[in-house]
Parts: structure tokens; C-alpha cells; sequence
């Protein structure tokens, strides 16, 4: 039986947002886990090497994958991390280790012929979803029946990096096997959600869709993942139902960009929690767009704690620029239907938009102030390749290239008329306003009541909250 290891690689700790990282968890590798699943399903032995999660630097983990003895290496980055991967990716190949190296992921895939004239420790990239890519390349490579025959994928040709032609989108996704959620090597040590996303433990995150329904400019979700696609409510509840019965799961924390965007999908999930169980707690992700009190009250009943929505700005001008669809009006509606329901309402929003200003900025801490929300995050935006803004971003302001940076948490870009001090001292003071008013701190003393072990979940959130308002980022 051939081998295949898949590797999450190092990332710093300045890279994961050293600052925040108390509050901001350590995320299993979800992505790689289904990759893993699908390869396993095929026949191979596979082996999964979390270098970002167990602090190792590039030696490290280059020495814990070839210790494996591989027959093939898959490599998953994203922006932020891409250069670690190319690294390791030469270091491995320094020493000796002749085996294919194959990169995946978000990066690779907006960008496939950079990635691969950048990073020669690259043999083969596999752009967009990879669990039919991978097992077809792998077979590729057993039965030399030729990778040019391989949709999805980019090569090393004689004059650059060619791409074979594009492949369809999962049509079936209840096709893909389980998540590998064994091989998620020191569950129960280094992995947790951030202090923000989970009221039991342990918790684990699920994805139960790939895709979006909307077009905004600043996000990579639809290029790669296209349209809406939904795995069935049978294959979620299968998923739960393993992670609750076989991994003692108490919280799940439902990680699709907008889960309630198809009401009736969500209530036959709600309805089949109610009937067949099993007891667990769990929250999820929205626009402002979607849902009612009605479907709230019901999300409420079988088990739902918090939805968190995507409203990134204050500025109607803002809004309308990166193409949300939604009003300032919407999204207040959103947050008071779902305290009515006695839901906590989370919000995200970010700084530094194209085509900020700081009046902009203004409205953002004002709508921030004023909406009922429990809980909120603000990041930077970034450029991330792939995106539309990315495009754009050279018109509206300075771009830092060094992809290191693109993780949210340090400002990668700066609207002209704006600096960064602008944007980070606007920052804290959301932080420090919202976080510090009576009504979040006995929220807050509730959850601690009702649930004690959150005491230190909540500390952690504290204790970030003060390093957020008192430290530069930059």
C-alpha cells in the first residue's frame, strides 16, 4: 500500500495573530481531514503531519514527513502560509526525499502558474476542491497513464507551468467520505476553537456547503468553490452524530459562510435534531439577509446558541462598493431578530476597506456601538489573491506584497488618505468601547453561571481583548 502524507505547514506565531492568539483558537485542519478521507477511501495509506499546530519550523517538519517515508507529499497553504510551504517544501527536497510534492489549496489555486515558477519545491499544484484531483493524480502516478490527462491540476512544462483544463465542481457532495477526523494527530491537546465560538467542550467545527449565493468583491469563496452546493441534511447529521457518539463532541460550531441561506434546508436539520438527536450545542455563520425570528426561535429550540454575521461595515457607501446587497436597516433587523429568538448575535467587521476614509470608519464604530450584538471581531482587510478587490487594490491604496502578513490581524493595506496607526487606532477603540460597557460583562457572567468551565474561555477572551487595545500589531 503506497503512502501519501498531507501536511498543514508551520506557521509563526506572528502569522496566526500572536496577539489575539488566547481568543483566536488553533482550528483543526478541516480541509486536509477531507482530502485525507478521499485518498484513504482509494486505497492509500495516509498520514497527516499538523506542523502549524505543533509549532514546528520548517526542519522540524520536514524531518517529521520524510520520517514517514512517503511515496507522495500533498501540501495544503493558504495565503498567509504559502511561503512556509514552498520552504518546506525545499527542504525536503534537500534532503533527499525524491518522492512528488503536490500543493493544494486556497493560495495555489488563484494563483497556479505564479505558485508554481515561485516555489520550485513544488512539483504539481491541484487547483480548486481536491478530493476527485488528488485521487486521480495519484492514480496518474501508479498507472503512468499521463498527468496531462488530469483535469484540475498545474504542471511544471518544458516553457512554464502549464494547466490542464478546468474541473467541474463536486456536483454530488455527498459523495466525499467523512472527515478523517482520526488522523487529526493531538485532538484532544492543541486543537480549539476561538473563545468566541464554542460553549461546551470539547467542541469541533463542520462544514456542511461549499459555495456562496452572493458576489462580494472581497472575498475568495466563490472563486473557489463557484455556486451554492449543499451536502445533504442526512450526511450532516451523520458527521454530528460520529463526532458526538465517537469523539464526545459537545459543541458544534458550523463553519459555512452563510448556513442559514436556505431556510428550508435548515429547518429539516433543526427538525431531524428534535426527533433523532443527539444532544449537542451549536452555533453558526449568516448574512443579514437570511432568516427570520421565526426560523431563529427554531434554530434556538434544537440546540443553536449564536449566529454570527458578516457585516463588515457601518458605511452604506462601503457596503454598496464591495457588493454585500444588504442595508444598514437589514442589518440591524438580523441582529434584534436574533436576540429575540434568544440567540447571541456575533458580528464581524473589518478596517481598511477600498476606498475607506475615516468617516467611513466612523460609521462602522457607530453601527457597532449601536447594534445589540454579544460578541464582535474586527480585522484588517487583505488582498488575497483571487479576489476581485485584489485587482483593484493598486487604485485605492498601498499594498504590502509580503504575503506573511495576509492573515487579518496586521493591516496589509492602506487606503490612501488613511495609515496604518489610523486603522490600528481605530481598532482598539472598538475593542475597548464594546467590550467594556455593563451589559457584554454581565453577558458574559451569565455564560460563566450557566455553563462554569467557561470561566477560562472567558479569561482568554479578556485577556486578549487588553493585549488587542494595548499593543501595536504592526
Amino acid at each position: 500500500m503506497k503512502r501519501i502524507v498531507l501536511v498543514n505547514p508551520p506557521l509563526s506565531s506572528r502569522q496566526q495573530g500572536s496577539l489575539l492568539s488566547s481568543a483566536i483558537g488553533r482550528t483543526i485542519p478541516y480541509g486536509l481531514l477531507s482530502v485525507a478521507a478521499a485518498v484513504r477511501k482509494a486505497g492509500y495509506d495516509v498520514r497527516v503531519v499538523d506542523a502549524a499546530n505543533s509549532d514546528y519550523g520548517i526542519r522540524e517538519a520536514a524531518a517529521a514527513v520524510t520520517g514517514l517515508r512517503p511515496d507522495y507529499i500533498g501540501i495544503s497553504a493558504v495565503t498567509v502560509s504559502i511561503k512556509n510551504a514552498g520552504a518546506l517544501a525545499g527542504e525536503i527536497k534537500k534532503r533527499g526525499c525524491g518522492v512528488p510534492v503536490i500543493i493544494g489549496g486556497m493560495h495555489v489555486s488563484a494563483l497556479p502558474e505564479a505558485t508554481m515558477r515561485e516555489f520550485p519545491g513544488f512539483d504539481i499544484g491541484v487547483v480548486g476542491e481536491g478530493e476527485e484531483t488528488i485521487v486521480e493524480l495519484l492514480a496518474a502516478f501508479e498507472n503512468k497513464t499521463g498527468l496531462y490527462k488530469v483535469n484540475g491540476v498545474v504542471l511544471r512544462g518544458t516553457g512554464g507551468p502549464v494547466r490542464t483544463a478546468e474541473r467541474a465542481f463536486i456536483s454530488d457532495l455527498d459523495s466525499i467520505p467523512l472527515p478523517a477526523w482520526d488522523l487529526a494527530g493531538g485532538r484532544d491537546t492543541f486543537y480549539r476553537l476561538s473563545a468566541t465560538s464554542y460553549i461546551r467542550l470539547p467542541a469541533a467545527p463542520i462544514v456542511t456547503s461549499r459555495g456562496c449565493t452572493s458576489n462580494c468583491i472581497f472575498c475568495s469563496c466563490r472563486a473557489m468553490f463557484g455556486d451554492l452546493r449543499c451536502f445533504s441534511v442526512g450526511y450532516v447529521m451523520r458527521m454530528i452524530k460520529q463526532l458526538v457518539n465517537d469523539y464526545g463532541i459537545k459543541d458544534v460550531s458550523i463553519y459555512d459562510d452563510s448556513f442559514v441561506s436556505r431556510g428550508e434546508r435548515v429547518r429539516e436539520f433543526c427538525e431531524t435534531i428534535l426527533k433523532e438527536g443527539p444532544s449537542f450545542s451549536w452555533s453558526c455563520y449568516s448574512r443579514v439577509d437570511h432568516g427570520d425570528e421565526g426560523l431563529f426561535r427554531l434554530m434556538k429550540k434544537a440546540g443553536c446558541w449564536q449566529i454570527s454575521y458578516g457585516i463588515e461595515s457601518g458605511s452604506q457607501r462601503i457596503l454598496d462598493f464591495l457588493g454585500k446587497g444588504v442595508t444598514l436597516e437589514r442589518i440591524e433587523r438580523a441582529v434584534n431578530d436574533t436576540k429575540k429568538a434568544g440567540l447571541r448575535a456575533r458580528g464581524f467587521f473589518m478596517l481598511g476597506h477600498l476606498s475607506e476614509d475615516r468617516a467611513s470608519m466612523r460609521a462602522t464604530l457607530r453601527l457597532l456601538l449601536k447594534l445589540k450584538l454579544d460578541d464582535f471581531h474586527i480585522a484588517y482587510y487583505n488582498p488575497f489573491p483571487g479576489t476581485k478587490t485584489a485587482l483593484l487594490a493598486d487604485r485605492y491604496g498601498k499594498v504590502d506584497p509580503d504575503w506573511d502578513k495576509m492573515n487579518m490581524h496586521n493591516p496589509s493595506f492602506i487606503p490612501f488618505g488613511l495609515t496604518v496607526k489610523d486603522l490600528e487606532s481605530s481598532s482598539k477603540y472598538a475593542y475597548r468601547r464594546f467590550y467594556f460597557r455593563a451589559r457584554i460583562i454581565l453577558g458574559y457572567l451569565g455564560i460563566i453561571l450557566r455553563y462554569p468551565e467557561n470561566i477560562l474561555r472567558v479569561l482568554k477572551g479578556f485577556k486578549a481583548v487588553i493585549c488587542k487595545i494595548s499593543m501595536s500589531e504592526t
